[in-house]
């Protein structure tokens, strides 16, 4: 996919848990892109799992 200037979109992610993964997670997404003073972008996501 790619986005005119001033275009935007909507990124979703799942994540999925189980039993014993209770407390501080760090994921990142890592998004290459066609700008060019930031052709690749990264996201970092912190999560608290609690069950």
């Amino acid at each position: 996919m790619a986005l005119k200037p001033g275009e935007t979109t909507n990124i979703s992610m799942e994540f999925f848990m189980h039993g014993d993964m209770g407390g501080y997670h760090n994921f990142s997404l890592h998004l290459v892109t066609n700008d060019p003073a930031e052709p690749d972008k990264t996201i970092s996501i912190r999560s608290n799992w609690v069950e």
